[in-house]
C-alpha cells in the first residue's frame, strides 16, 4: 500500500501531472524540453522528476549530458490505474471499497 500511496502523492501535484501528460504525448522527453515547456529552472524540474522516479512512474536514461525521461507504463498500469479501475467496478456494483 505504501507504493500506491507514493504514486498518488507524486501524481497529486499539478506540475507533475503536466509532466506526465507531456511524457504520455511525446513518449520520451529531454529535461531541457520539460524546463522550457514549464518555464522552470533545472533545480525545480529535477525535484519533480525525482518524485516521479521515486514513485516508480518514470524511467530515465543519459545520453551525453542530457537526461531523457519516459513513462514506466508497467508500474502505472499495475498501480493507480488498476486500483482506480477496481474501485470503479466495486462502486458500480454497489460493493464496499
Amino acid at each position: 500500500m505504501d507504493e500506491l500511496s507514493e504514486m498518488f502523492k507524486a501524481l497529486g501535484d499539478p506540475t507533475r501531472l503536466r509532466i506526465m501528460r507531456m511524457l504520455a504525448e511525446s513518449g520520451e522527453i529531454c529535461v531541457c524540453k520539460i524546463q522550457e515547456a514549464l518555464d522552470m529552472g533545472q533545480s525545480a524540474v529535477s525535484h519533480h522528476m525525482a518524485a516521479l522516479r521515486h514513485a516508480g512512474l518514470v524511467f530515465h536514461r543519459r545520453e551525453g549530458q542530457r537526461i531523457y525521461y519516459r513513462i514506466n507504463r508497467e508500474t502505472l498500469e499495475s498501480g493507480p490505474v488498476a486500483f482506480l479501475c477496481d474501485l470503479a467496478e466495486r462502486l458500480a456494483k454497489g460493493e464496499a471499497a
